[in-house]
């Protein structure tokens, strides 16, 4: 067989390198023919010169040339025939490795397939083995003599572990028998719940009366015992002692006031331990500078501090902590009224106590003239107090807590604590009704003045006739004060310091006519300034009046270039509620104090005068009586 093998791979040896042999002599060959033609041709060439001499050997060399350009052609197809055997060579050795290269991917697959099929049968285990079987001791010790015999298990492990799992399958049953019978008892005690519930739902009804029967003798005992609980634990408090001469004067206050006609109003000290606070001090030389000391240590409060809680209604509370600054001799006090909804709720608390009893207190700067010498032996600049968490130190505080660093002009500033308290729950309230107010607006809904169908009752007789032709309410957002400054119309009232940067809120009304054609609305934009001591003080408002002119062009007009404009926010300034509606004793308004929907009325206002606006500013002579004429059929 091998012989046979040599012989056949001997063979192609054999043609191979007699077609390699061929093929040198075709080539000789043809270089042969190939010179011969070249020295035919310069022959032809020089006998041509002369024809009639060389004829025959022209003729000759024309039958030799012929010759020669046959064997060319002979050895030419005999170049192509070898080239197409060569090629169908190749593209049998060809399909022939093709068909070697997948039989072998075909074999490298089957035994990559092999081979995880013998790691899976390697790496497989049985759920027995899994299963958390007992400890033999403890098998040895409960199972069955017939599955405990040393005699098998001490030499077949195999059978050991088939014992182990009989013995797991006989506690389970036992176990699953047992929960189906705990099951069953909590089904019947289910059943007897309900029974038993059922018989309390028939004993509510008559428990309710009695309840409401009780009631009033209930609540009075549980008041009375209340009261006599929160005044024996303010006055007991171990922590009076420890409270700064500041606070505990203001403690005493609030705790006379609650004692007497306060019940509203509940009082508390607040502890919070600081180590950095209670162990710090500021050392002082005999020439009153300062040694080892810097401006965060000025600032440190006491760990003490009282805590005021208003109950003002079943949904607000308000909220005040007094904190006392021991190295720079003032009390500060941060306010929070709880539950307001509007998305401005942040300011209507952020200067809640600002300008209480003074319009120019603010809170900013510290009362106690010493504060700036000690802060520049720090070489830092007196602090501002809303950029930092401690609260404000008011002048009203300082008098309240008997300070003593109230200048002698402000004396005439020092009232009672129940006068505060009062200020207190009236600025609170006039803030919640104020919330309210908000809540419309931003919802771009004009805001009730009282409740229910009341508010188109208490406007007066031509604000009734107009309600029906209200213009479209368009947005409500609060603005910045660099929002504002930019127009030259509001910097006149900031220049003549008619607005507080710090403690005033800034908003921005805007309302579109009811033109059809949506190009012909005029827009007119109302800028609010709600002082920190609303409702005491009237919100300022000034107008900006958009107008369109000759198709897309607009002119925009205020109080600088238009009278209508400035007559108008003056009629802002004026109540619109009806006189019968707000007091009895015939002597006119209320105070302006207890006019706490006075931002309510004076939108309505706005609303309802503004088809008046336009009006008066389509007739293209408006003298200042026409203008009178408006302010009347405003303030009617």
């Amino acid at each position: 067989m091998s012989d046979n093998a040599d012989m056949m791979e001997a063979v192609p040896m054999d043609e191979s390198s007699n077609k390699i042999h061929q093929q040198k002599e075709d080539d000789e060959h043809h270089h042969q023919c190939i010179e011969e033609l070249r020295t035919i041709f310069l022959r032809v060439h020089q006998c041509q010169q002369e024809p009639d001499k060389h004829k025959d050997e022209l003729a000759q060399l024309h039958t030799r040339g012929m010759h020669l350009c046959n064997k060319l052609r002979s050895l030419n197809r005999n170049g192509r025939m070898r080239i197409q055997k060569a090629r169908e060579l190749t593209i049998e050795h060809r399909n022939r490795l093709d068909d070697q290269t997948l039989e072998q991917q075909n074999l490298l697959y089957e035994l990559s397939h092999i081979n995880k099929e013998i790691a899976r049968c390697e790496e497989f285990k049985s759920k027995d083995e899994v299963l958390e079987l007992v400890s033999l001791e403890d098998f040895y010790a409960n199972a069955p003599p017939e599955l405990t015999d040393s005699t098998v298990t001490a030499s077949d492990p195999h059978r050991l572990h088939l014992f182990q799992l009989d013995w797991e399958l006989m506690q389970r049953e036992k176990l699953h028998d047992d929960c189906k019978a705990l099951q069953t008892e909590i089904g019947d005690l289910k059943k007897q719940i309900v029974r038993r519930r059922k018989r309390l739902r028939s004993l509510r009804p008559k428990l309710k009366q009695v309840v409401k029967s009780t009631d009033p003798v209930r609540r009075y005992i549980e008041s009375q015992f209340d009261d006599t609980n929160n005044l024996s634990q303010s006055i007991n408090n171990p922590l009076i002692a420890k409270l700064p001469d500041s606070l505990y004067v203001l403690y005493s206050l609030i705790l006379a006031y609650q004692q007497c006609d306060g019940r509203h109003v509940t009082c508390q000290i607040e502890s919070k331990e600081d180590s950095s606070t209670s162990n710090s001090s500021l050392e002082i030389n005999v020439d009153g500078v300062l040694i080892n000391g810097d401006h965060q240590s000025l600032m440190r409060a006491h760990p003490l501090h009282v805590k005021v809680n208003l109950m003002l209604s079943p949904d607000h509370t308000g909220e005040l902590l007094f904190t006392f600054l021991p190295q720079l001799n003032i009390v500060t006090a941060d306010a929070k009224l709880s539950g307001l909804r509007a998305q401005q709720s942040q300011t209507l608390t952020s200067n809640l106590l600002h300008n209480l009893l003074d319009d120019n207190d603010n809170g900013q700067l510290s009362p106690n003239p010493t504060t700036d010498f000690l802060f520049q032996q720090c070489g830092k600049p007196a602090p501002n107090f809303s950029e930092l968490h401690v609260g404000y130190p008011y002048h009203w505080i300082q008098q309240l807590c008997k300070c003593q660093i109230v200048p002698l002009q402000r004396q005439e500033l020092v009232v009672d604590c129940s006068e505060i308290i009062k200020r207190l729950t009236q600025r609170m309230r006039a803030r919640i009704a104020l919330d309210r107010i908000l809540v419309n607006l931003e919802k771009c809904d004009m805001p009730l003045l009282a409740d229910g169908n009341e508010t188109t009752n208490i406007l007066n007789s031509t604000a009734r006739r107009s309600i029906t032709t209200l213009p479209i309410f368009r947005s409500f957002r609060e603005i910045s004060f660099d929002d504002v400054n930019k127009h030259d119309f509001i910097r006149v009232i900031i220049s003549e310091n008619l607005v507080n940067r710090t403690t005033t809120s800034i908003y921005e009304c805007k309302f579109h006519s009811l033109a059809q054609d949506e190009s012909s609305r005029s827009v007119l934009y109302a800028y609010i300034f709600i002082p920190a001591n609303y409702p005491q003080a009237r919100s300022i408002i000034l107008l900006k009046l958009v107008s369109p002119v000759n198709g897309n062009k607009t002119i925009e007009k205020t109080r600088l270039n238009n009278e209508n404009i400035k007559t108008f926010e003056r009629s802002l300034m004026f109540d619109v509620v009806y006189t019968s509606t707000t007091t009895t004793s015939g002597s006119g308004l209320l105070d302006p104090s207890q006019h706490f929907t006075l931002l309510a009325q004076q939108i309505w206002r706005l609303a309802i005068g503004f088809s008046s606006l336009l009006d008066a500013e389509s007739n293209p002579v408006c003298t200042g009586r026409r203008r009178q004429t408006l302010l009347a059929r405003l303030v009617d």
